[in-house]
């Protein structure tokens, strides 16, 4: 009898015990690490579309000439619709649903602004700049939260060493083909 009770005692202390070890506060160790490695490339690639828009379209004076940046927003825009395609389709452990909801959002946001630069180009409307300025000022706010949430996530896997964070949008004023209406 007290053999069964010694391997039933020693069954419950190991499954307690592994549990344990494998927990992080986000969710169990290797449904975490999962994400953060499907998720890593997907930020890879927001944060080179970011870079590419601000290297072909933002001049030094952080102004965006219309004319220079609505053909750059319609040549990216696939690539920014592919990795909201993705993000759609990648499940978040729960604990960092939130997390991912941003990081949709943020895409959202900013393919919202692609689209009014586009059409507003497209129909020699301006007006809708400001609008766009907004969305991306938007998506950019959501940034500094999620990138403090992955290093977090990092943290956690201990994986600071290869921590992927969402590159920092610059700020860019738009101007249309009459150079002083600044939006």
């Amino acid at each position: 009898m007290s053999r069964l009770v010694c391997c039933v005692v020693t069954s419950l202390w190991l499954l307690v015990g592994c549990g344990k070890d494998d927990d992080t506060k986000f969710g169990d160790t290797d449904d975490v690490r999962a994400y953060r490695t499907a998720l890593n490339p997907l930020i890879e690639a927001v944060s080179a579309i970011e870079r590419e828009v601000g290297e072909r379209a933002i001049g030094v004076d952080s102004v965006a000439i219309d004319s220079r940046i609505a053909p750059v927003y319609l040549e990216l825009q696939p690539r920014l619709l592919a990795v909201q395609q993705a993000l759609v389709g990648l499940r978040p452990p729960r604990k960092l649903a939130d997390m991912h909801d941003d990081i949709k959002m943020l895409v959202q946001l900013r393919l919202d602004a692609y689209q009014l630069v586009i059409d507003g180009f497209a129909a020699g409307d301006i007006s809708v700049y400001a609008d766009a300025v907004g969305r991306l000022a938007q998506a950019n706010a959501l940034i500094l939260d999620i990138n403090a949430q992955l290093c977090e996530v990092d943290v956690e896997l201990d994986d600071r060493d290869d921590c992927r964070l969402l590159a920092v949008h610059t700020t860019a004023t738009f101007s249309g083909p009459d150079p002083p209406r600044h939006v």
